[in-house]
């Protein structure tokens, strides 16, 4: 094909996609092409401190000129113009163009239009600083800075006008009855862009004023929409020039009422203005009636209106009385609250201890029947260790009363006493989280701390282990003390100590903590406190015994 063929084919390809955005300029070589930017996502626009989010924005000219070399040898002369992109923009897409790699025997000018269309993003900045650069004379029309104010207003009302067209050509659903109607047949708010068809808007208003809600109290029917109608949007849907009047009138008469220089003539109920004056003087305007503005009488020259000494004697009574009663009132309440204060604190430490006195049985029933279920054990005490062995076992507890976890890695107890969760083993080194949030909890019936005093620990627990006869068997000649645990007291000891299991030491040794490795204080012999079998080292733990328990 010559290259006036190809040429003859791309124009009227071109005209098929563009239709009215295609018009030849001169024969059949020259012709401008209207690019309409395809804005997928709301598009922003700022100018200096303005911003604005719009969806249209006008078309960018393209005039193309062809010549004899085209499309076999070189790519056709173009010149691009578009009033809200700079020069700058402009003869950057000049070189852009210029740039783009032309295939000879190709035609490329739709190739160009869809290289114009992606110079949008998601923002259009009017910017008011000039960089010289070299001037390119085909970049016509780019914005000058001090036009930016106006160039910003016109696109704004473009996208609004075109926003209102593509409103307008589509079917929309009316917000309130819900019908598919023509957007032409709708009418939109202006302040909320709510949208309603004409009917519902109608009956909405004249219900509306029939109520007598008019001017600032007309609000758009959406739920939770505060936006007031504007009145040309009102005359636009009652389209009743009396009703509409009506409106107009009591909208001017509420909006007086709402000043406090306008008071209403008591003759021809016409506003008249008022001064603030200390005068009580007020001439309407229209019947030239003078009166008194307080008590809209004829006007009186006394300083004081008769009202008003009225009004204020009344106020000062009414004060008075009030504050009796009031004080009465304080007065009752006060004594009343006390009351109840009382009634509910003794109630509540009723409560209180009632619950505890619950509580506490249930505990203590629940221990005895688990004191019962236990198998049976009993442990002889040296009387000379007797208090070295109690002072252990309580300082096991205390430890475990305490607000403290141990170390996974080590097992060692840590005390927290404050701060975040992250807590750090002196031990071993070993960062670890705080698992639970619990402070020191109280000791429970089955261990030495509840049935110890604070001052004189050793001797309330010996007064107590003498109490039960059939826990603890003392022998004299021996020096000896057999407790059982078929007492609270005596299953806290029985639990918490075994015997070292070297027959010539027999030694009773307390168990600290979660760790089940015991090491005899006297002869240093290793075992395990589960099975009470002497151990050599940790292999013991890894086949027969969990070592923390």
């Amino acid at each position: 094909m010559t290259n006036l063929e190809k040429q003859a084919d791309e124009i009227l390809a071109l005209q098929s996609i563009f239709d009215t955005k295609f018009r030849l300029l001169h024969d059949n070589n020259q012709y401008e092409i209207l690019i309409d930017f395809d804005l997928i996502q709301p598009f922003l626009l700022r100018c200096n401190d303005k911003t604005s989010i719009i969806h249209h924005l006008p078309p960018f000219s393209l005039i193309i000129h062809y010549h004899d070399e085209y499309p076999s040898d070189r790519p056709p002369s173009f010149i691009p113009s578009c009033f809200y992109f700079s020069k700058i923009s402009l003869r950057n897409l000049c070189q852009k163009l210029d740039n783009y790699s032309f295939v000879k025997g190709e035609v490329c000018v739709y190739d160009w239009i869809e290289l114009i269309k992606q110079e949008t993003t998601n923002e259009l900045t009017l910017d008011t600083k000039v960089e010289e650069q070299i001037n390119d004379p085909r970049a016509l029309n780019g914005y000058l800075p001090e036009n930016i104010d106006q160039i910003y207003q016109y696109l704004i009302n473009y996208n609004t006008e075109h926003e209102e067209k593509q409103f307008e050509n589509h079917f929309q659903t009316c917000l309130i009855c819900s019908d598919i109607i023509r957007g032409s047949d709708c009418i939109r708010l202006h302040r909320c862009r709510h949208f309603y068809c004409r009917s519902c808007l109608n009956s909405y208003v004249q219900m509306t004023l029939n109520n007598g809600r008019f001017g600032e109290k007309l609000l758009c029917p959406q739920n939770q929409c505060q936006k007031v109608l504007l009145p040309n949007e009102i005359k636009q849907i009652i389209q009743d020039d009396q009703l509409y009047q009506r409106y107009e009138r009591l909208t001017l008469q509420h909006a007086l009422e709402l000043m406090n220089d306008i008071i209403w003539c008591p003759r021809c109920q016409s506003p008249v203005l008022i001064g603030n004056g200390e005068d009580n003087l007020a001439i309407c305007d229209q019947c030239h009636y003078t009166f008194c503005k307080k008590c809209r009488e004829i006007f009186h020259f006394q300083t004081i209106c008769p009202k008003d000494y009225l009004i204020k004697q009344l106020r000062l009574q009414q004060e008075k009385q009030f504050e009796r009663i009031r004080k009465q009132q304080e007065g009752e309440h006060e004594r009343i609250q006390k009351e109840k204060n009382r009634k509910r604190l003794t109630k509540e430490q009723e409560r209180v201890q009632t619950e505890r006195d619950r509580i506490e049985k249930q505990q203590k029933n629940a221990a005895e029947r688990e004191l019962l279920k236990q198998r049976y054990r009993e442990v002889t005490i040296d009387l000379t260790e007797e208090d070295n062995l109690l002072e252990n076992i309580l300082n096991a507890e205390r430890m475990e009363a305490l607000n403290t976890q141990s170390c996974p890695n080590c097992h060692v107890k840590i005390e927290k006493n404050g701060g975040c969760s992250h807590m750090h083993c002196s031990r071993c080194d070993y960062n670890f989280t705080w698992s639970t949030s619990e402070g020191p909890q109280d000791p429970k019936i089955t261990s030495l701390l509840y049935h110890s005093s604070t001052a004189q620990s050793i001797e309330s627990i010996r007064e107590e282990l003498n109490k039960k006869l059939d826990t603890a068997k003392i022998s004299e000649e021996d020096e000896k003390v057999v407790i059982n645990n078929r007492s609270f007291i005596g299953s806290a000891i029985v639990k918490r100590v075994k015997p070292c299991p070297n027959s010539s030491c027999q030694k009773l040794n307390v168990k600290m903590g979660d760790d089940n490795l015991i090491i005899c204080n006297d002869c240093l012999e290793q075992y395990c406190f589960s099975c009470a079998k002497p151990i050599n080292g940790l292999q013991h733990f890894q086949k027969k015994c969990d070592r923390y328990t």
